[in-house]
């Protein structure tokens, strides 16, 4: 429990694997390091910050004085609030296999020494990493438009319901000034949260940026995944050379 709360760059391993990287001059895979833990630790910052103001936000929702649109927007803060969770899940998997990796790799460093730090390093894949969470976000983005959108018209009923009370009996004025207020009440709640979902979908969209940047800048190019793929595959085996002639030969067999 205590570890989760602690920054992933104060955290002994990370620390220990950076210093580890520095003494034996390592300085790439040490920055790609570094990347992927600075972004990891102020990702979580600004989701837990996010999660505070969409909670925040939930409780000015329950005060509205329309039942209906109370309970619409209430689903679309839990649509917003899911997001937001799967972003944490997201960052919280990547955290706790970063520092389970980490010690792997000093152990690796003790037993094989420094070129097999460096390819275990490489093994990390952490392009591939960013990558995830640059789509991850950059669903999350469209998502809190979406619910933007939807509170748009939301705002539009409560605008014209608004409309319909001017136009109402001047007999019930005493009822009317009462309804009007709850109304104006409402609107200023709805255009906070729709302000909410704009900033939180801003917040996400820079998220997704920032990580195709460190992805792009760690692995050299967007296709990272694909770079990475090649180098799975092993190395060809001295045979190797031997069997393609028998691949040429069969297709000669073809052609006649």
């Amino acid at each position: 429990m205590a570890e989760s709360a602690l920054a992933l760059r104060e955290h002994p391993q990370i620390i220990e694997l950076l210093s580890v990287l520095e003494q034996n001059s390592l300085s790439k895979q040490k920055e790609e390091v570094q990347a992927l833990v600075g972004y990891i630790d102020g990702m979580e910052e600004k989701l837990a910050q996010m999660m505070e103001e969409m909670k925040a936000m939930r409780l000015e929702v329950e005060k509205l004085h329309d039942k209906g649109i109370r309970a619409r927007c209430a689903q679309l803060v839990g649509t917003a609030e899911g997001k937001i969770r799967q972003g944490k899940a997201m960052l919280s998997t990547a955290r706790t296999n970063f520092v389970s990796a980490a010690g792997r790799m000093l152990g690796t460093f003790q037993e094989k020494g420094r070129a097999a730090l460096r390819h275990a390093v490489q093994a990390l894949r952490i392009p591939a990493v960013l990558s995830r969470m640059e789509r991850g976000f950059s669903h999350a983005s469209q998502a809190m438009e979406q619910c933007a959108g939807k509170l748009d018209m939301i705002r539009e009923e409560l605008h014209q319901a608004g409309g319909h009370m001017k136009n109402a009996g001047r007999a019930l004025a005493g009822k009317e000034a009462l309804e009007a207020q709850k109304l104006e009440a409402d609107k200023g709640a709805l255009a906070r949260l729709r302000g909410l979902f704009t900033s939180c979908g801003k917040t996400f969209a820079q998220m997704e940026r920032s990580a195709g940047r460190l992805a792009e800048k760690a692995g050299g190019e967007k296709s990272s995944v694909k770079t990475e793929l090649r180098g799975l595959k092993p190395a060809p085996e001295r045979g190797s050379a031997a069997r393609r002639p028998v691949k040429n030969r069969r297709d000669k067999h073809k052609e006649g």
